[in-house]
């Protein structure tokens, strides 16, 4: 990781954002700094509404929007993926695209992928125990060079990151009574 150091500034500027120092090893040979780390980064929205039963619509803020229900086996009427199964689909389309993308970048010809996620959850359980991804590529390259391809993809894939990495969730909850 970045070893770094906050500096703020003695002069106040509008607008003004944390500027951070990175250790001298992060830099390159003209001393210009290779990354610059903010604080403030662009958010990601989703939004979701109840519509009846456990029915819900998921929309984002480009306008896409996917209906959400429970099976009939849990009391939904099973019109669309529930949450997991919608975070576990997005974990294999997430590792599918990014490899697609990491592929086009190193000039790599993809002519076939299937990534199929399959996570296990005790019934009991809120919680998944693991999740398993079986990844088949067929392309025009060397085995080894799609190997870094792959690597690069568990890098850069954010989905892969939720589930890896313990991301703080902050609740601001707002209830009315009728």
């Amino acid at each position: 990781m970045f070893n770094l150091r906050e500096r703020r500034t003695e002069r106040s500027q509008p607008f003004a954002v944390p500027v951070y120092l990175i250790n001298s090893r992060y830099l390159n040979p003209e001393n210009r700094i290779v990354a610059i780390l903010v604080k403030n980064m662009p958010k990601i929205i989703a939004n979701a509404k109840w519509v009846e039963n456990v029915q819900t619509i998921a929309d984002n803020a480009r306008g896409h929007s996917v209906v959400l229900d429970l099976g009939t086996a849990k009391g939904g009427d099973n019109t669309g993926p529930s949450a997991l199964e919608l975070a576990i689909m997005s974990l294999a389309d997430c590792a599918v695209t990014i490899f697609a993308d990491v592929c086009k970048q190193s000039n790599v010809e993809l002519s076939k992928m299937e990534v199929v996620a399959e996570a296990d959850k005790p019934d009991d359980s809120p919680r998944l125990t693991g999740v398993n991804l079986k990844v088949k590529v067929t392309a025009k390259a060397r085995e080894q060079k799609l190997n870094a391809v792959w690597r690069r993809t568990e890098a850069n894939c954010p989905v892969v990151s939720i589930f890896k990495d313990n991301i703080p969730i902050n609740v601001e909850f707002e209830a009315t009574a009728e």
